[in-house]
């Protein structure tokens, strides 16, 4: 297994509360369920299991038994690597107050879209509230020891970035694209006849005052209902074909620079469409996604230097494997 594997679910691990913990126990253990120790501390089957389960959840489709087993060799690398770590922050002080625990947990629920999807979650890993408690508190343990000191002050030089975007130009090549900028006033899926009209109506008034001459983004920061474009003007950036829905598309293609659509029905409501710019087939230009590459390269360096303390540490603590 490569350290690139092993780091990569290491750290997707550490956002998985529940998933990672060696001190999770929910029945009793027997030794012989016990698959590794570090500096004595236990790594049970059932938490390799657990890791697993998780990950597979995340696939589309049915593993074959190989890379099943590759999993669970990652995922013991995994939990080995989370517990040096936790031990290891332990030995710096790192603390983490009940305070934060309960932010995060709030954080999680949040995810959930009401209280019982939270609890079916819950009983699905065979998790407790005290067992969540005790997995949050060591997996922001770990956070908190790697971004306050292993992570900090990594920064990426600008001929870094732009050597990565020279050594990878072709992952950057673009089809023929437009910049849009859009309007929504949303139709709900279950909305009724007069609902619908209403919301129609209300598009209508909102292309009345653009043709009148009202500022587009200026609209859009107001009354458009896609609150992530509306905060940008109505913005969606560079789209290709494939890229929107397709009566969007077939509309937003049709236009010219600066010019408006009149209302588009879609699945999510209503829109009004104003291509902003138009280029042909080519490469994305650097400043366009130095940020992306930046992230990227910050990234792969925050692993290295992750992967570099686990070895170490590794090399200093007794670690036993007793069950690959």
């Amino acid at each position: 297994m490569t350290r690139r594997a092993t780091t990569a679910l290491t750290v997707a691990l550490l956002f998985l509360p529940g998933l990672a913990s060696a001190e999770r126990i929910n029945q009793p253990m027997r030794d012989e369920d016990v698959v590794a120790r570090v500096n004595g501390t236990a790594i049970y089957r059932k938490q390799v299991k657990d890791v697993v389960q998780g990950i597979l959840l995340m696939q589309d489709k049915e593993p074959d038994p190989g890379s099943v087993a590759q999993l669970a060799n990652e995922a013991l690398d995994s939990l080995i690597a989370l517990e040096l770590l936790y031990q290891e922050s332990q030995t710096r002080g790192i603390k983490v107050s009940d305070a934060d625990v309960d932010a995060e947990i709030n954080r999680s629920k949040k995810q959930f879209p009401d209280a019982q999807s939270f609890q079916a979650a819950m009983k699905a890993r065979s998790m407790t509230e005290n067992d969540l408690r005790r997995d949050t508190r060591k997996t922001m343990a770990v956070s908190r020891f790697l971004e306050g000191g292993i992570w900090k002050n990594v920064t990426v030089p600008p001929e870094q970035i732009k050597s990565f975007y020279d050594s990878n130009k072709d992952s950057f090549q673009h089809p023929e694209q437009i910049r849009v900028s859009h309007i929504l006033v949303r139709v709900p899926e279950a909305a009724g006849a007069a609902e619908r009209a209403a919301a129609k109506q209300r598009a209508s008034a909102l292309l009345d005052q653009l043709k009148a001459g009202a500022d587009f983004a200026a609209l859009a920061r107001k009354e458009s209902q896609d609150a992530s474009s509306a905060a940008q003007g109505g913005d969606l950036g560079f789209l290709a074909k494939g890229e929107m829905d397709s009566a969007f598309e077939k509309y937003a293609f049709a236009l010219k620079p600066g010019q408006l659509s009149d209302l588009v029905t879609t699945p999510y409501g209503f829109d009004i469409i104003k291509v902003t710019e138009r280029r042909g087939a080519g490469y994305t230009p650097l400043p366009e996604v130095e940020e992306q590459i930046r992230a990227l390269l910050e990234k792969s360096e925050r692993q290295k230097r992750q992967a570099d303390l686990v070895a170490e540490l590794r090399k200093r603590a007794k670690v036993e494997v007793l069950d690959q």
